[in-house]
């Protein structure tokens, strides 16, 4: 076995090695991540969390009668023939912190504006039914709210049939706040309008639910990455300026649920799938690209050893393998260095610092261990395009596949061509 097998097989261990720290870089990536699910969720608690919220609907207790003859008394839920929803997100510009984590933070204004028929669907629901009595002059105007923390103010406009303010309810299947309604509304007479304002808070989504014949809900909102993949996609949608439009129309053929239903009957589970709304997308966040990062350091390590490999060999100036050793320590460093900077100064400025210091100490280390300026500062160019690449692949979204692949296979035709006249079975140190 000549030298150069020797020294690629060291260099194959020492590589081996570096993978017990970037594994724990990667737990300590996670473990920053979590700690800042833990700071949003802290926020949440304080302002409001994700927001999942519908217009009114009635909440309307009835009497049955049951097989055995006893009476039993129900919320029957009835829902409105329309209901527009017009919709404005404010993002604070100042982000909540704490400690070193930054929390995005909405209002939403919300406009509801509709009507119930509620003698049609009294006359579809009592229709085959054994209903001892409807009970209307002790109904509610029930508004589901996920989280009513973060309700900030609910404001009747024009003629209200409300009797009392609203409080917070129970029995629905997604949390709400209620109000009575007024016991001399006259329920057998025509359709029943409703218009209210809703000023809510909350952190990272705000979505809707189609309680309705048909809903059309319209948000506009100051965000520059909004996301509409869950539920339903809008029938119109505009980002521009750093600013988003978005339009949705659902029809109740759209869902797995009718007009009215019993309590009880309706789990949460099938009322949250049919929920639709906008995500605050933070479309790579801090701490996806330190874990992007960590995991392609295996491959970009593998990468710097080859090209030194091949460098040293034919520059014919020899490098140790305590040497591989302690450059791929510095390799390790760099993320860790990476991930503190990132914290503190953003991702961007954090990678162009580690990266720059870096390839500094590598060039000035090898230009001592090659014993050549020259090689030295090659050496850290060669680095720095590595690490310019290695940039790419964790900050782009759609192309880091691609990205990767190309560059990946330009280093290693660069290799081969470069080495492609080598007679390794008669390389010496």
């Amino acid at each position: 076995m000549n030298s150069a097998i020797k020294k690629g097989l060291a260099v194959l261990g020492v590589a081996l090695v570096l993978l017990i720290p970037l594994a724990w870089l990667h737990g300590l990536v996670s473990e920053r991540t979590a700690l800042r699910e833990q700071a949003i969720a802290s926020v949440a608690r304080g302002w409001g969390g994700r927001q999942l919220l519908a217009g009114p609907i009635l909440a309307i207790p009835v009497t049955l009668r049951l097989d055995d003859g006893h009476a039993q008394t129900r919320d029957w839920y009835v829902l409105p023939e329309s209901v527009n929803l017009d919709v404005k997100v404010v993002v604070q510009q100042e982000r909540r912190k704490l400690g070193v984590y930054e929390v995005p933070v909405y209002v939403a204004t919300l406009h509801a504006r509709g009507q119930f028929d509620f003698a049609a669907e009294a006359a579809k629901f009592t229709a085959g039914k054994d209903i001892v009595q409807i009970h209307p002059e002790r109904g509610r105007l029930l508004i589901p709210v996920s989280d009513p923390r973060g309700v900030r103010d609910i404001s009747p406009a024009g003629e209200s049939f409300l009797s009392g303010a609203f409080e917070p309810a129970r029995g629905f299947p997604i949390a709400g706040l209620a109000a009575v309604l007024g016991s001399d509304i006259k329920w057998s007479e025509g359709k029943h309008s409703f218009d209210l304002t809703l000023q809510i808070a909350g952190t990272q989504s705000l979505e809707f639910l189609p309680l309705a014949h048909a809903s059309r809900v319209q948000v506009s909102g100051n965000w520059p990455d909004p996301g509409f993949a869950s539920g339903f996609l809008p029938v119109e949608r505009h980002v521009q300026d750093g600013h988003f439009e978005a339009t949705w129309q659902v029809l109740d053929l759209n869902r797995g649920y009718g007009m009215n239903w019993l309590e009880g009957e309706i789990p949460s589970s099938e009322l949250q799938d049919s929920a639709f709304g906008v995500e605050l997308v933070q479309p790579v966040d801090l701490y996806q690209q330190a874990d992007r990062a960590v995991k392609y350091a295996g491959v970009f390590i593998s990468l710097t050893f080859l090209t030194l490999f091949i460098w040293e060999h034919l520059a014919r100036r020899p490098v140790h393998p305590i040497q591989y050793a302690l450059m791929g320590l510095a390799f390790s460093v760099f993320f860790l260095l990476l991930l503190a900077l990132a914290e503190h100064i953003g991702f961007r400025f954090a990678y162009m610092a580690a990266a720059m210091a870096l390839c500094t100490l590598l060039g000035v280390y090898l230009a001592g261990a090659m014993d050549s300026g020259g090689a030295g500062a090659g050496a850290a160019g060669v680095f720095g395009v590595l690490y310019g690449l290695l940039y790419l692949l964790v900050t782009s979204d759609d192309y880091a596949l691609l990205a990767g692949s190309l560059g990946m296979f330009a280093v290693l035709a660069t290799a081969m061509v470069l080495t492609r006249r080598v007679n390794w079975y008669a390389v010496t140190d």
